[in-house]
């Protein structure tokens, strides 16, 4: 089937700014071989580490085991949804700092592309990088006996893709306190501080005190690791995990449309001061 060329043309157009971010900070983070060296190799040590540590855990801890027949199968998707909230989150902020150092985040933001065009196409790298990085967790921890065989791909896939959203929104959130403070990525260390210890990333949130499960509950990534262990490790399908999946949908929705509306929000305020050539 062919396609028409004014359809191809479209859309060719449709997808310019997408293609150019993606392939530019394709090509920044690329160059730096180095750099993929020491990501592959933090791997590795993070795995081994929980690898070991699990030995430990399964004899003194069996409750631990209960989601994928071990503590290490429990935590190896929890360092995955880390991974992609730490790009999300982290690499967005850390993306638009560079981008108001080299002064191009001025000429970003005043160019015909709409904002969320440019917010949505600032991830895509970003969340291509995350699932390579997540990816290589995945295959490592296979090796070395966690079972997946029984994993339901279309919950999978639904899982990562409503936490892929909130973890977006979130970014955004850190994105315009960067635009306004120029130092650092405050909230986003917040962000990703208060999924890890709140989340259930490392440990099921049950341990945590009533208060604390509470606000972990407002977290995407608590509802994001239910249905990801739920549907990867023990095989549950969509229906099993209508719940989860549904309060995920509902946050991730709910903190992209607030991401969104404080990006516009801090740029607005960053025009209007004249601090958004500013850094």
């Amino acid at each position: 089937m062919t396609v028409p060329p004014a359809t191809a043309s479209t859309l060719a157009r449709a997808t310019l700014v997408p293609r150019a971010f993606f392939t530019r900070d394709r090509r920044i983070e690329t160059s730096y071989r180095a750099g993929l060296l020491l990501r592959l190799g933090g791997a590795l040590v993070t795995v081994a580490i929980f690898f070991f540590l699990s030995r430990t855990f399964d004899a003194a801890a069996p409750a631990l085991t209960a989601v994928g027949g071990s503590y290490f199968a429990f935590v190896l998707v929890g360092v995955i949804a880390q991974e992609f909230l730490g790009q999300s989150v982290g690499g967005f902020g850390g993306s638009l700092r560079e981008s108001q150092t080299t002064g191009t985040l001025e000429l970003m933001l005043l160019g015909p592309s709409r904002l969320l065009t440019l917010l949505a196409s600032s991830t895509l790298w970003l969340h291509a990088s995350a699932a390579l990085g997540a990816l290589t967790y995945l295959v490592l921890g296979v090796a070395l006996g966690v079972d997946v065989s029984r994993a339901d791909l279309p919950a999978v896939a639904a899982g990562l893709v409503l936490m892929l959203v909130g973890f977006s929104g979130m970014g955004f959130i850190a994105g315009a306190m960067v635009l306004l403070v120029k130092r650092g990525n405050p909230l986003g260390w917040a962000f990703r501080g208060a999924s890890v210890v709140l989340g259930g990333v490392l440990y099921p949130v049950e341990v945590l005190p009533p208060a604390l499960q509470a606000v972990g509950l407002a977290l995407p990534i608590t509802h994001a690791l239910t249905v990801l262990r739920g549907s990867l490790l023990d095989g549950q399908g969509i229906i099993e995990l209508a719940g989860p999946l549904l309060a995920l949908a509902a946050l991730s929705a709910a903190y992209l449309a607030l991401g969104v509306v404080a990006f516009a929000a801090a740029i607005r305020y960053a025009r209007t001061d004249g601090s958004l050539a500013q850094y």
